[in-house]
């Protein structure tokens, strides 16, 4: 029997949550977001500090703008722009733990596979060890 849908979120909020990750999910965005976390920037700072092109750089401020992600203020002839929610670094923290702890679990594996194949290898299992017993037993026996 299927589950009551009254306590789902609606289709529309998902679609707006999946938008607004979508805008986190560019690399250039979340260098922008770098760089903006020291402070206001205007757009020849943000393309100095990104090493992004002036009309790319645009087309990205311009996108998170228009999201609420970033917020753009006049100020004589350059406009600047800031983080409007700072929450967003939270999100970014939480992803780069995740991933961080993933990549210690792979490599701790990955450093147990090794120690295991390096025990097997010393242990006369391994095809070197195994021909260098044969050589050590021809010349005991020679002896």
């Amino acid at each position: 029997m299927p589950k009551s849908t009254k306590s789902l979120v609606p289709i529309t909020v998902l679609e707006a949550i999946a938008d607004y990750f979508k805008i986190l999910s560019e690399t250039s965005r979340l260098h922008i977001l770098q760089c903006l976390r020291l402070g206001p920037m205007n757009v020849m700072e943000l393309c100095e500090e990104t090493g992004l092109g002036q009309a790319n750089l645009s087309k990205h401020l311009k996108v998170m703008t228009q999201a609420g992600i970033l917020s753009r203020q006049a100020k004589g002839t350059s406009a600047y722009y800031e983080i409007t929610d700072p929450l967003v670094f939270e999100f970014c923290e939480l992803a780069c733990g995740q991933i961080g702890d993933r990549l210690q679990q792979q490599a701790e594996t990955f450093l147990q596979a090794a120690s295991l194949q390096a025990n097997s290898s010393t242990s006369g299992k391994g095809p070197r060890s195994q021909k260098t017993r044969t050589q050590e037993q021809a010349s005991s026996s020679r002896r």
